[in-house]
């Protein structure tokens, strides 16, 4: 089950800058989504977690784990990803590209970190909390540590590595966790009863003629010395009964 054949469908207008007929044309509304309940983490047995090896898409975890590469959505909706090019793990090669391009140096400085600080072999600082360059770790005896002792650098690209290291850890939902979505997922996906609702659910807002003359930066189109700033202005929305275009399940996944 691919993810857009669940989306609903709504029509947008054609023919707001001229002066031939409106026209309207059946499209997917790729504004909708919905996610997972924020509470999921406490059914730890409704999921796995696992890493992933470098250069695997969404696709590929699907297929490997779900035994279906089109259920790569499932994947992602669990994981609440929303952007796969900032959300997702690049490979070494990409993030060799991100990096080079982002920094100047790869090897400057990015942060300190503390390095694992013990007193009377009871561990007193935790290793990895970010600091600044003038820490010193103190010990309860008054003792000071050395710079060298107390916090290390974090270059750039060690600091990007980490990052996308941590997004390689996903979460693998169970087979009756993916039942469970796909089964629910076109009922929760779709449109509220709502009167710009056609017979095949498809959802239609009438255009006006007025919108002809309200261009896309908000403004009424007039003289130049006549126009009138009015902020954002949309020519149809999200879906009908609904102001966040964000869906939580109700049942625990």
């Amino acid at each position: 089950m691919a993810y857009f054949d669940n989306l609903p469908n709504t029509y947008i207008g054609k023919g707001l800058t001229d002066d031939e007929n409106f026209k309207y044309r059946l499209v997917k509304n790729i504004f909708r989504r919905c996610k997972i309940r924020d509470d999921l983490d406490k059914y730890t047995t409704m999921f796995e977690t696992t890493a992933i090896p470098d250069g695997t898409s969404p696709s590929d975890v699907a297929l490997a784990v779900l035994g279906d590469e089109h259920l790569d959505w499932v994947i992602l909706i669990v994981n609440n990803i929303t952007d796969v090019y900032s959300q997702w793990p690049k490979s070494e090669d990409d993030l060799q590209i991100y990096c080079n391009k982002k920094y100047a140096d790869l090897d400057a400085i990015h942060h300190y970190e503390t390095v694992e600080v013990k007193y009377n072999d009871i561990v007193f600082i935790k290793k990895g909390i970010e600091v600044n360059g003038e820490f010193r770790a103190i010990l309860p005896d008054g003792t000071t540590k050395t710079d060298v002792e107390s916090r290390y650098p974090v270059s750039n690209y060690e600091h990007e590595s980490y990052e996308n290291d941590k997004k390689r850890l996903l979460r693998i939902p169970t087979t009756q966790l993916t039942n469970m979505i796909t089964d629910e997922f076109a009922n929760v996906i779709a449109y509220e009863p709502h009167s710009e609702l056609d017979d095949q659910n498809n959802k239609k807002t009438v255009l006006n003629v007025a919108q002809r003359f309200i261009d896309t930066r908000g403004y009424i189109s007039a003289s130049v010395s006549n126009q009138v700033e009015l902020g954002s202005v949309t020519s149809y929305d999200n879906g009908p009964g609904s102001s966040n275009i964000d869906v939580n399940w109700e049942k625990p996944f």
